[in-house]
C-alpha cells in the first residue's frame, strides 16, 4: 500500500510540474508579443465551463494617471474557450478585447485619466472551458 501511495505521489508531482512549465511557456511567448511595451505582471487563469453563469477571475490592480497601459491575451492550446477581458473601474468597463462582432483583438490599450484600484476580469466566451495568460504591461513613450 506504501508503495502505491508513492507512485500515486511521484505521478501527481510530474504532472503539476508540467501543468507549471506549460504556463511558464506561454506567459514567454505572450510577453514577446506585448511589442513597444513594458512588461508589467502576468496573470494566469484556468476556469472550468458552464453555460449556466460562466465563471470568472477578477484582478485588483493600481493604475496612474496619465499611463499608458497595455492588456494582452493569450490563450492555452487545448482549450476551446478564448479569452475575454474586461478592464473595470467601479463597475464601469473601461475597455475590452471583444469586439461587438465576436471577435477579439489581441490586446487593450488604456490610457488612465485618474489614479486608483481597477479589476481586470477574464472569462471565456459562451462560458467554454479555457486556459490563458494575460499580460499588464505599459506604454513606452
Amino acid at each position: 500500500m506504501k508503495i502505491f501511495i508513492i507512485i500515486l505521489t511521484v505521478l501527481f508531482s510530474f504532472q503539476i510540474n508540467n501543468v507549471f512549465a506549460q504556463s511558464d511557456e506561454l506567459v514567454n511567448v505572450c510577453a514577446l508579443g506585448i511589442g513597444n511595451a513594458t512588461y508589467l505582471k502576468d496573470y494566469r487563469v484556468k476556469l472550468s465551463g458552464s453555460s449556466v453563469s460562466p465563471p470568472t477571475a477578477k484582478f485588483n490592480v493600481i493604475m496612474n494617471k496619465g499611463t499608458i497601459y497595455k492588456l494582452t491575451a493569450c490563450n492555452a492550446e487545448g482549450y476551446e474557450g478564448k479569452a475575454v477581458i474586461k478592464l473595470v473601474e467601479n463597475n464601469k468597463v473601461m475597455g475590452t478585447n471583444l469586439k461587438s462582432d465576436g471577435s477579439f483583438l489581441k490586446g487593450v490599450g488604456f490610457q488612465c485619466q485618474k489614479t486608483g484600484m481597477y479589476s481586470i476580469v477574464v472569462s471565456f466566451k459562451d462560458g467554454k472551458e479555457g486556459a490563458a495568460v494575460v499580460i499588464l504591461s505599459y506604454m513606452n513613450m
